[in-house]
């Protein structure tokens, strides 16, 4: 029989015995079970202990077995601000044990949030537990996955052993056997870690699959560190085969503050072979945009010089500077010093490049002992002046201290490149507002050749104008071009010339027939003094210039169901009258500038003469526009022989050779040019240059044929490049220019490159050859080796 009490509010105190705990229970409705000699609590229920509050829809309680049910919407709240949700647990009062059936969560006083089911919360020992699966996730949605797990209230630690898996909020994930978290410290400890780290910014290719394998994991919101572990950037092998390359280390440590990764007793292994050992290693972490620290030390070999080893260290001096320190240090020879600063200001960037070395410590007598030192500086700004024009300042400063120092070193970077031939110091500067141009330039050149008496030349100042003056309906354009240039070489020749050009095109005049009409007109005016040049007068000289262009053209088109045919006949009457100065220097006659007003490079003097140049183009142009065949021809008659003209153009004679360039695309993987020139006699081909380029899927091939005869040149060789790719892991090439004069080689590269997501390995034959009584030729087997995103790896060279 059960006895009913409906009251508004019951409040009930239970005093049980000594080993027993005091529990007050108050709610709403309240109901007792004489039989079962159980109290029924229901709704708005709330049970307090000695240092939880329970609060229920339901509460049956047998103080006889100091045993309670709970039931529905169950929140329990303890004094160390833990708060536990069940809609069903079962409470041992003699043990103190709660336990929960089915979905269970979990807020700790520490902002973690637990989720399983089935806990023990043991309120004696402060344990909360349970063997089945739960998630935990922290307040910065950091989400661990744990088969089991065991919580010390009291030292605020989770302990979990079997599999278990961490997935933070940039989405790595790692995996463990053992864990335990100090949920007060934020600290993970675990062991048997393999840590797979997907953050985007951590990889340098798509294909890259970070990961570190380590025997234990610390993991803090400050630092991480594994110990006894493996990295690698490298994908996934397939068969589960070893990486291309790991770093293996006693303890690897990621500082978070200070944005670094550091190894102790780090091992680089290249397909599981040791090939460095670092005692300490340090780099900064993906996340670093640029930050001081030294950068990948760089081995290699020269016969010259011997073996070297430099190790960089950038220096970061803000967001607009920085400096490069380098130290190349050789085994048998002395050290080089070389260094980089780079500021960057409002609308301009400054460069600079400077390096020492005290020379040759072995010394020969074609190897003489003294220091050698190089500078290389830029400086470019942009600016827009209060008149609206665009301006830009150019400042230029290369200086060596020994003509063979930046071949002997083999020093290249931004600024220096070890094969030029002359040093500059320059000053640019252009103007720039609408149709109107203004520049000036003042430069100094020295030669690193040997040949040449002087190694100076100077080009102080040089001044250009140009002007567009008209143009409407009737005209093109109009243009004034004015240069002044004062040159001095060769010690004690100078000249002093002042050049104005104006140039007028009228617009086309298009007949009824087809036929279209362009007249060119041309005026020069050269002013100029000199001393000691046989070509030019002593005196002050003023020449003027001036010729007449005629330029007409017809269009023929031909469409059929595949192709379109476009012939365009050209010719161009030009006369000039006066007579020119003896002209030394020219560049070879083509289809292009046949038909220029001006067939002379050099602006200080001017083509004379009546002349007709002929010739024709012809394309063919398949259905979707694509052009497959491009045919060009054209020849120059001259009125009479000009023996002033530069013999390489071919216009010293009165009938010029026929040059012509064809090109034809059998598709969109094979390509034929072919550029000639032809003597007048059409019998002799005094310039002949064949190309052809042939790509098909991962083959490519570049075959190059020049032949120059007579009046043009004397090269006669051929060139070849292949390229074999193996899809994206590998690239055999082969480059090779073959002198059929000497019926020897230039030189040849035969290389193989083997790439994938993380390394670049390669093996390279090279053969160089120097001129030079100091820089000996050099045979060279190299194997390099590239280890992304680290350093590049080259092997001595083998003679």
């Amino acid at each position: 029989m059960k006895n009913n009490f409906k009251i508004f509010f019951f409040f009930i105190y239970f005093s049980s015995n000594v080993f027993a705990e005091d529990i007050s229970i108050s709610a709403k409705n309240v109901s007792i079970d004489k039989i079962r000699e159980v109290s029924i609590f229901k709704k708005e229920v709330v049970v307090k202990t000695e240092n939880k509050t329970i609060e229920s829809e339901f509460v049956e309680y047998s103080k006889k077995k100091s045993f309670m049910v709970i039931k529905d919407n169950i929140l329990v709240t303890d004094d160390k601000k833990n708060i536990i949700k069940a809609d069903y647990a079962e409470y041992f009062e003699d043990t103190k044990i709660l336990k929960t059936k089915g979905k269970t969560i979990i807020e700790t006083g520490e902002k973690y949030i637990l989720v399983g089911e089935d806990f023990t919360l043991n309120n004696k020992d402060k344990i909360i537990k349970s063997d089945k699966k739960s998630i935990l996730e922290d307040e910065d949605g950091n989400k661990i996955f744990l088969d089991n797990f065991e919580y010390h209230d009291e030292k605020k630690i989770f302990k979990s052993i079997g599999l278990i898996k961490i997935q933070d909020k940039e989405n790595n994930n790692y995996e463990l056997t053992q864990i335990y978290i100090d949920t007060k410290e934020k600290e993970i400890l675990g062991t048997d870690s393999k840590a797979f780290l997907n953050a985007k910014n951590f990889k340098v290719d798509d294909r890259n699959n970070p990961r570190v394998f380590s025997n234990t994991v610390n993991i803090k919101k400050e630092k991480s560190r594994f110990d006894k572990s493996i990295f690698t950037l490298c994908g996934y092998r397939q068969n589960d085969g070893c990486p291309p390359w790991t770093i293996q280390s006693k303890q690897m440590l990621h500082d978070n503050l200070k944005k670094t990764i550091y190894y102790k007793n780090a091992l680089v292994k290249f397909f599981d072979i040791p090939i460095f050992y670092f005692p300490y290693l340090s780099h900064p972490d993906p996340t670093v945009d640029r930050r001081s620290g030294f950068l990948p030390p760089t081995m290699y070999d020269s016969k010259n010089l011997g073996s070297a080893v430099s190790v960089p260290y950038f220096f970061d001096l803000g967001l607009d500077k920085n400096f490069t320190f380098t130290n190349r240090l050789y085994v048998s020879e002395n050290p080089l010093f070389f260094g980089e600063y780079n500021q960057a200001f409002k609308n301009s960037n400054l460069l600079t490049d400077f390096g020492y070395t005290a020379g040759y410590k072995n010394t020969s007598e074609s190897k003489t002992k003294g220091d050698k030192s190089h500078f290389f500086g830029k400086f470019v700004k942009n600016f827009r002046s209060k008149n609206n024009f665009e301006n830009t300042l150019n400042l230029s400063m290369q200086e060596i201290s020994d003509d063979k120092y930046l071949k002997l070193y083999k020093i290249k970077s931004n600024l220096v490149d070890y094969n030029i031939d002359n040093l500059e110091k320059s000053i640019n500067s252009t103007h720039v507002k609408d149709d109107l141009f203004f520049g000036f330039n003042a430069s100094v050149y020295e030669t690193l050749k040997n040949n040449y008496n002087d190694k100076y030349e100077y080009i102080l100042p040089e001044l250009t104008l140009n002007k567009n003056l008209l143009s409407n309906e009737k005209f093109e354009s109009i243009e004034l071009s004015s240069i002044y240039k004062l040159h001095n070489y060769d010690t004690n020749k100078l000249t002093n010339f002042l050049v104005n050009d104006i140039d007028l095109n009228s617009n086309e005049i298009k007949l009824n027939n087809g036929l279209s009409t362009k007249i060119m007109a041309n005026i020069k005016n050269i002013n100029y003094e000199s001393k000691n040049i046989d070509i030019y007068k002593d005196e002050t000289t003023v020449e003027v210039y001036s010729a007449l262009g005629i330029l007409s053209e017809i269009n023929f088109q031909k469409n059929s169901d595949n192709a379109k045919h476009l012939l365009k006949p050209k010719m161009l009457v030009r006369l000039a009258p006066g007579s020119m100065r003896k002209e030394s220097s020219g560049t070879r006659l083509n289809p292009s500038n046949a038909f220029s007003m001006n067939r002379i490079s050099d602006i200080n003097n001017y083509e004379t003469g009546l002349s007709g140049t002929i010739g024709f183009n012809y394309k063919i142009k398949n259905k979707n526009n694509f052009e497959k065949f491009n045919f060009s021809l054209a020849q120059v008659i001259n009125e009479r022989q000009n023996n002033k003209m530069p013999d390489k153009t071919s216009l010293n004679e009165k009938l010029s050779d026929l040059v012509g360039s064809n090109n034809y695309k059998f598709n969109e993987n094979f390509e034929l040019q072919h550029n000639f020139s032809i003597d007048q006699n059409y019998n002799d081909i005094n310039y002949n240059e064949i190309g052809t380029k042939y790509v098909y899927n991962s083959f490519s091939m570049d075959l190059d044929y020049l032949s120059e005869k007579k009046h043009i040149g004397n090269q006669d060789y051929f060139k070849t490049e292949l390229n074999l790719k193996n899809k994206d892991k590998g690239l055999l090439s082969f480059k090779n220019k073959r002198n059929l004069v000497t019926n020897s080689s230039e030189f040849y590269n035969l290389s193989y490159e083997y790439i994938n997501d993380c390394l670049r390995a390669g093996l390279v034959y090279r053969r160089e050859f120097y001129n030079d009584s100091e820089l000996e030729a050099e045979n060279s087997l190299m194997f390099k080796l590239t280890l992304v995103p680290f350093a590049n790896i080259n092997s001595p060279k083998l003679d």
